[in-house]
């Protein structure tokens, strides 16, 4: 199934791990005021259109350093509703880290649907 990244990235105000899909703009808008609140003059919430479209948004929570990522890879669309894979990675051994941290989160929009959202981790390094 096709989506599209919204933002990705590593500085959220989620600090804590959350998967969340949004399927209003009112609670769209309430979330991004939520995951940007951490930046000066944080940016408007991209554009979805919910009357056909929704947002699937994976925040991996707070880590001690740089060199950690979540990424969506694929969405399927299964018996019950919608598999969102993803994989989350660590820093890689020996690897010269941000000293800050770090909140790393991926959003997506898709096509709308209605049944349930399942989130299926694959093999993470580290």
């Amino acid at each position: 199934m096709p989506f599209s990244t919204l933002a990705k990235g590593a500085q959220s105000g989620v600090r804590e791990p959350t998967q969340v899909v949004i399927r209003s703009r009112d609670d769209w808008l309430v979330f991004w005021g939520r995951h940007a609140r951490i930046q000066a003059g944080p940016p408007s919430a991209p554009p979805v259109d919910f009357s056909r479209e929704m947002v699937v948004a994976l925040f991996m929570g707070e880590r001690p350093t740089g060199g950690y990522a979540i990424e969506i890879t694929r969405v399927e669309r299964a018996d019950s509703g919608l598999a969102v894979h993803y994989r989350s990675k660590g820093p890689d051994q020996g690897a010269m880290l941000t000293q800050a941290l770090t909140q790393p989160f991926h959003l997506i929009k898709l096509p709308q649907d209605d049944g349930p959202v399942r989130f299926v981790p694959e093999s993470s390094s580290r």
